[in-house]
């Protein structure tokens, strides 16, 4: 099953809940399968009790619907601090944040980014990096996380 037929399954489970599915992978562990889950609520932060309720609950809709033939190993966890950006709506709700990105290629001479995310449209997402201004679009992007910076005091 891939894995955007895999989100669509159990968004209904997770918008029931006040949760949105923050990323997803699928991965195998020596022999067997690994679908891991990335999940926070909508509104504040997500607790232990919920994502372990949300396992269980996931894993009995994976073992009806999706028709996987072999042992899986299910985990679901919060993104924590240091999220993964993927979709339009994180780069946007993340906003004047400091963001670690890696291109696919180089992008004036690099391709490695930290700075402060000062743009996210659908083309892609605009960086600041001390004076310089970088936009990437979203196809040359291979990975994004947040960087969470603990205040000083």
């Amino acid at each position: 099953m891939e894995l955007e037929q895999l989100e669509e399954l159990i968004q209904p489970l997770l918008a029931q809940r006040g949760m949105e599915l923050v990323d997803l992978e699928r991965s195998r562990q020596k022999t067997r399968l690994l679908l891991r889950f990335f999940i926070d609520r909508l509104e504040g932060g997500i607790t232990v009790d919920e994502l372990a309720e949300v396992n269980q609950e996931m894993s009995a809709l994976l073992d009806l619907e999706t028709g996987i033939d072999e042992s899986y190993i299910l985990e679901v966890s919060s993104p924590g601090l240091n999220r993964r950006l993927r979709k339009l709506k994180d780069f946007q709700k993340y906003l004047n944040r400091i963001v670690v990105v890696e291109a696919t290629e180089k992008i004036q001479g690099r391709r490695n980014f930290r700075g402060s995310l000062v743009g996210a449209d659908e083309e892609g997402i605009t960086l600041v990096i001390g004076e310089e201004s970088f936009f990437i679009s979203h196809p040359r992007i291979k990975r994004a996380n947040l960087e969470y910076r603990f205040e000083e005091g």
